[in-house]
């Protein structure tokens, strides 16, 4: 029963707060997973038909669509994947990549009745978000200098926020995956027992290795391609570049927990990570050269024969 209440909870937020809703929206597969494997299949497709005509009623229907393409498809493909028993990475990589294919087909077939592109589309919201945060730096009093510069850098950069947008519908569907499996496996765990989820910890996760191919072949398709190529390989680097990122903070986390660093280090480290794209691309970097180097000593070793 508790989390029907919270499915119900998270609508309310989003009706009467939509900021709120916004946030906690991430989290909205967790009730349909946790239904899924506690009582089945057949009672969380009628949830999901209850929220749908929930949400019908208070947003509409293309909100409802988005969100059922969302959020609902990936507490399917999630839940089913956790009862077979698949690894965590499997199931969080499986459920955000067909979450994401499904938000950007629908997306594509409602705005085809209308005399705009996805991409134009998208450089239009952007470009309405850059436009509102100068409008409040200006009332702010900053100098017509730095107002100038924000403007030519909007005016540069907005084409290639636009052009990767599949990219950032498929990063919001990992982190929305990773949150819920990690949610699911400590609630699951508290009441059940561990035994549907994968022992592995987040500290000792390695990410595949042929990935790297398509680290390289997206770094040149970026940086030597044009026209679609490059917006292609603009997407793609995007996404390796979140990936190895998440290989880098588990390596980061491996050493906190052999260390036994005390935890107010840890906050006071990963809020300077996230602050500072320097440490972004430093942390993503030690997840690529991982497969090298292997700073955790944890990856199997070649036989002799190969070695």
């Amino acid at each position: 029963m508790l989390p029907v209440v919270l499915v119900f909870a998270l609508l309310f937020a989003l009706a009467v707060f939509p900021p709120l809703g916004a946030m906690v929206g991430v989290l909205s597969p967790f009730p349909l997973v946790f239904i899924f494997l506690q009582r089945g299949k057949q009672a969380a497709a009628v949830l999901m038909v209850l929220i749908f005509g929930v949400l019908w009623f208070l947003v509409g229907e293309k909100q409802a669509l988005l969100f059922m393409a969302e959020y609902a498809v990936m507490a399917l493909v999630l839940g089913e994947m956790i009862r077979a028993r698949f690894p965590g990475d499997w199931c969080i990589g499986a459920s955000s990549l067909v979450s994401a294919g499904v938000s950007i087909l629908l997306l594509v077939a409602l705005l085809g009745d209308q005399d705009t592109t996805v991409k134009e589309f998208f450089e239009k919201q952007i470009r309405a978000h850059f436009v509102q945060s100068i409008e409040t730096f200006e009332a702010a009093g900053d100098s017509k200098v730095d107002i100038a510069d924000m403007k030519a850098f909007v005016e540069k950069t907005v084409g290639g926020f636009a052009s990767a947008y599949p990219a950032f519908v498929l990063i919001g569907s990992l982190i929305s995956a990773m949150a819920n499996y990690g949610l699911l496996r400590v609630v699951w765990g508290r009441i059940y027992g561990p035994g549907m989820f994968s022992e592995r910890t987040f500290a000792e996760w390695i990410c595949p290795e042929n990935l790297v191919w398509g680290f390289i072949v997206s770094s040149a398709a970026l940086f030597l391609g044009q026209g679609m190529v490059a917006d292609a390989g603009l997407n793609l680097f995007v996404v390796m570049m979140v990936i190895y990122f998440a290989q880098g903070m588990s390596i980061v986390t491996h050493f906190l927990q052999a260390r036994k660093v005390p935890l107010f280090l840890w906050i006071a480290l990963f809020i300077l990570i996230f602050a500072q794209p320097l440490f972004i691309g430093l942390v993503a970097g030690i997840g690529v050269f991982d497969i090298w180097v292997d700073f955790r000593k944890i990856r199997n070793p070649l036989p002799e024969e190969e070695a």
